[in-house]
């Protein structure tokens, strides 16, 4: 049986982007269930694992970051990688563009660049869609194709995706924040605070009237990805030890995002690189 190097990661995302009937480069949100508040920067679709821009952080928002959680070969730690960080580089979006590239839970991420970071470890793949026009824009990309590396599913899971979020009861975590943030105006005198404690308040208020809403209901659903990375690698670092990667053979990312929170635009990734490696 071929060895691989299994790396585990989880945690919170940032993905400031509207939301249908929006359209995807609608900078500040007018339609759909997301909104830019009173001075906060425009909405740029970036979905951001780490080291977010203090400016668009909310309050009551979970710590963002992404990281390694558990690295393994044959079952055998490597606790060096436990706590490396996980990002996507080049500023990556969700690609579906109101249904025109792709259907609902089915686009894909790009670019989809992983880096894999922490002190005496660096792994990194590029994703490529189409091998035969690896430089062709997305939209220049046939759909079958695109699709092979969009979401595969998207469904509501909610012992899955509330087990690692730690959101106990979706429509009673709408009332909470809810009364939080009216505890949180209650205290404000900036105008330009308040304002957006108020819009906060009012996109709550249409969840809470309605426990179907997508306000309420995404935060048990899940966009499940799966699909080879074939491009650039690199692998290095005294943590990696011994270990001969392969990097002609395809590595494997694998990962679902879901819990997505309309409030904070944030939502929580687990998932894990599978890594093979090349016989000693």
């Amino acid at each position: 049986m071929a060895r691989e190097l299994i790396v585990e990661y989880g945690g919170w995302f940032i993905a400031r982007l509207a939301t249908d009937p929006d359209p995807t480069d609608e900078p500040r949100g007018v339609s759909g269930s997301t909104f830019a508040l009173a001075g906060e920067p425009d909405l740029d679709r970036v979905i951001v694992l780490n080291d977010p821009d203090p400016a668009v952080l909310r309050s009551h928002m979970p710590p963002i970051g992404v990281s390694v959680t558990r690295a393994t070969v044959d079952g055998a730690g490597i606790p060096g990688l436990t706590g490396a960080k996980v990002d996507l580089l080049g500023d990556p979006v969700f690609e579906n563009r109101n249904f025109v590239l792709t259907f609902a839970g089915r686009e894909p991420i790009v670019p989809f660049h992983l880096e894999i970071t922490g002190p005496g470890a660096r792994l990194e793949r590029v994703m490529v869609m189409w091998d035969e026009h690896p430089d062709a824009a997305v939209h220049e990309i046939p759909r079958t194709q695109l699709e092979k590396f969009g979401g595969r599913t998207f469904r509501t899971d909610a012992p899955l995706v509330l087990g690692e979020t730690g959101v106990s009861d979706p429509y009673t975590s709408r009332v909470e924040r809810r009364d939080l943030l009216r505890a949180d105006l209650a205290a404000a005198q900036d105008p330009v605070l308040r304002a957006g404690i108020e819009k906060r308040v009012r996109e709550l208020e249409i969840a809470l009237a309605d426990p179907a809403d997508e306000r309420v209901v995404n935060l048990t659903a899940l966009e499940e990805f799966r699909f080879p990375l074939t491009g650039k690698s690199v692998a290095e670092g005294d943590v990696l030890g011994g270990l001969s990667v392969d990097h002609d053979a395809p590595w494997t990312a694998e990962f679902w995002m879901g819990g997505w929170d309309s409030d904070l635009m944030c939502a929580y990734l687990k998932g894990t690189l599978t890594v093979p490696l090349r016989s000693l």
